[in-house]
């Protein structure tokens, strides 16, 4: 018996530092990485918890997608933390949104543990460098970890350590002139804004949006010379796919919103006729009646109904004294299908 316990305490041993393998290889972070990256340098806290909210805390530990594109950290907000089996749990979630690629350990505590061609041992990033964020970013950059340009990185608030996304990491004001609702998200909307108004000059473009528990949005836009409906179409696609791949995310009935036509707002008509188009009208109108936030105005669909159908019916009663007029029907035969349709 105490041998087989052996065994098992060996098993799981050996099973946890399978999980906590360092990665290594070329590894180039997207520009969304980098920015948790950089987060997960000044311990910024999830918002949903209390714990560590609003301050900076003591990185634990990192893993990053092969790819780059996906990444998941622990903080510290106590003053010590035990690691546990958090390296497992962190590659189980990195993993979850990795599309296939495999999360490796990438840093504990400020160490970047990671191996490439130029990190061949660890590097570790000094506490008093957190003050100025640019260099860490430089760090990070001349390790060959990040090809992006570091100085349309966002800001890092000391005290708080969350983005500002009023500035560059550099100290520099941002001065696009976004809309006013792109100008409220984060700066990875803001840069994905700008390719989608600047990167080409493509005669129809359209941005679709939905918006998340964590009141962020996720997007997808589209830019054709093909038409309206294919670009919106295909803009509806690429926003559905993430509804699809994470819908605990999402809130009930979730349903993706085209905000722009080119760069101009779409009107609340608009919003609900796309939504009906790619959704069925029910749904489409039970998203809009528990969600109206979505639109500028809140809208009665049940009264929006009720006037469609007095309208359809006056257009039919128009119809009717028409034929009644070419005597087509007899007036009793009028009067008779006048009554069924009011009644």
């Amino acid at each position: 018996m105490k041998k087989l316990l052996g065994i098992m305490v060996l098993g799981l041993l050996l099973s946890g530092n399978a999980f906590a393998k360092v990665g290594k290889g070329e590894l180039k972070l997207s520009r969304y990485t980098m920015e948790s990256l950089m987060l997960y340098m000044y311990g910024a806290s999830n918002p949903k918890y209390s714990d560590g909210a609003n301050k900076k805390n003591k990185p634990m530990l990192m893993v990053i997608s092969e790819d780059g594109k996906s990444s998941y950290y622990y903080y510290c907000p106590y003053d010590s933390c035990v690691t546990g089996n958090y390296v497992y749990k962190a590659i189980k979630f990195c993993e979850k949104s990795s599309n296939g690629s495999p999360c490796y350990l990438f840093a504990t505590k400020r160490k970047i543990k990671w191996k490439n061609s130029i990190n061949t041992k660890s590097t570790n990033i000094k506490k008093k460098l957190l003050k100025e964020p640019y260099q860490i970013a430089k760090i990070i950059q001349d390790l060959g970890f990040y090809d992006g340009d570091i100085s349309e990185l966002p800001g890092i608030d000391y005290n708080t350590a969350k983005l500002d996304n009023t500035t560059k990491i550099t100290g520099k004001k941002e001065n696009y002139d976004y809309p006013s609702l792109i100008a409220s998200l984060s700066m990875s909307h803001k840069d994905s804004w700008k390719d989608y108004v600047e990167g080409g000059s493509e005669k129809y473009k359209a941005w679709v949006m939905v918006k998340r528990k964590d009141k962020d949005f996720s997007w997808g836009f589209e830019a054709d010379d093909t038409s309206w409906n294919d670009v919106i179409k295909k803009a509806f696609n690429r926003c559905n796919k993430y509804i699809k791949q994470k819908p605990k995310s999402y809130p009930d009935k979730a349903i993706c919103i085209l905000y722009y036509k080119g760069t101009t707002p779409t009107t609340d008509n608009e919003k609900i006729k796309t939504a009906r188009i790619y959704y069925g009208e029910s749904k489409a109108n039970i998203f809009f009646d528990k969600y109206p936030y979505v639109l500028n105005k809140k809208i009665n669909f049940e009264k929006e109904k009720q006037i469609e159908q007095s309208s359809d019916i006056i257009s039919q009663i128009k119809e009717l004294k028409k034929l009644l007029d070419e005597e087509v029907l007899t007036k009793e035969e009028f009067e008779k299908a006048k009554k069924k349709l009011l009644n």
